[in-house]
């Protein structure tokens, strides 16, 4: 299906500001790795400093951060608690370990209170594009999972909805056991109220964050998007492309899986073939495996 017009802007309207200040938030991340590959990030201390320009605090180590500084452009998702959510994209610009965000952020209770590590570096974007407030459609969310609980039990080779196409391979990962996904990735991913957004690179190069909490695994190498929520982002991810799927409960675990992309009528499926844990205290990739007795870097 087509993609409907969307309403984009070049800054945030001041009365939404307030609504980034507190630590009770989704904020994420998305970037791009040195493959160009999207990466996706949470940073709950992240907000705008003003109409065109955001910051997030940096308290331990990761990838996110890295590839931000190195690549420059980034998508970026804040959602409030009352599922009241703004995307975009931005530009990083620089880095502080001192001034008036570094304070602003390290007061906040989350941290000012933190016994063990506080913000040590204040990162700053430039905002480049929007998408004004607005909520999350959860009866799109509710169709969507209703959609792909039928097709978790009724066809995993052919989910409802979604043609694969003679791109997939509808023969891998019948066999589970085997592939990227191991059990408890997939029962995570497909847990009705865990968080998930799809990430995926547009055509100028910058990465963009879409809602798809209706997610959910078919096997242990693919995961299903019915593309009940946002099917026109999903319509515009080209067959074959990176596509990044991040999740996150309400216990604050979380994993980022990314594989290639298969549309269907409406949605898709990712063809799994990388998966990251992003949790602290080690941020590391889970598959392929790495070999930690050759990973060691620093002593």
């Amino acid at each position: 299906m087509g993609a409907r017009p969307e309403r984009i802007v070049d800054q945030f309207e001041r009365e939404d500001l307030k609504f980034f200040e507190p630590d009770g938030k989704v904020g994420l991340l998305a970037t791009l790795d040195p493959e160009g590959l999207p990466h996706v990030t949470l940073l709950t201390a992240m907000q705008a400093k003003d109409e065109r320009h955001l910051v997030f605090g940096q308290f331990c180590e990761g990838r996110g951060k890295r590839f931000a500084e190195d690549r420059k452009k980034t998508g970026f998702l804040l959602m409030t608690l009352d599922r009241r959510l703004w995307r975009g994209t931005a530009l990083w610009t620089g880095k502080a370990q001192s001034g008036p965000e570094h304070e602003i952020l390290n007061r906040k209770p989350m941290w000012r209170y933190n016994s063990y590590f506080g913000i040590h570096t204040v990162h700053y974007l430039d905002l480049v594009s929007v998408t004004p407030g607005e909520d999350l459609p959860m009866a799109a969310v509710i169709r969507g999972v209703v959609s792909a609980s039928i097709a978790r039990r009724f066809g995993r080779n052919r989910a409802p909805g979604t043609e694969l196409g003679g791109g997939a391979d509808p023969g891998r990962g019948t066999e589970l056991g085997v592939g990227p996904l191991n059990p408890w990735t997939r029962a995570f991913i497909s847990r009705t109220g865990n968080l998930k957004f799809a990430a995926y690179v547009g055509g100028d190069g910058f990465p963009r964050i879409v809602p798809q909490f209706a997610a959910s695994c078919l096997d242990d190498r693919r995961v299903l998007l019915p593309g009940a929520e946002y099917p026109e982002d999903l319509a515009r991810i080209p067959r074959g492309a990176a596509v990044a799927l991040f999740t996150l409960s309400l216990d604050m675990e979380d994993v980022l899986v990314r594989g290639r992309w298969e549309p269907g009528r409406r949605g898709g499926v990712i063809l799994v073939d990388w998966v990251y844990n992003s949790m602290p205290p080690v941020a590391e990739q889970i598959y392929p495996p790495v070999d930690l007795a050759r990973k060691i870097e620093a002593f």
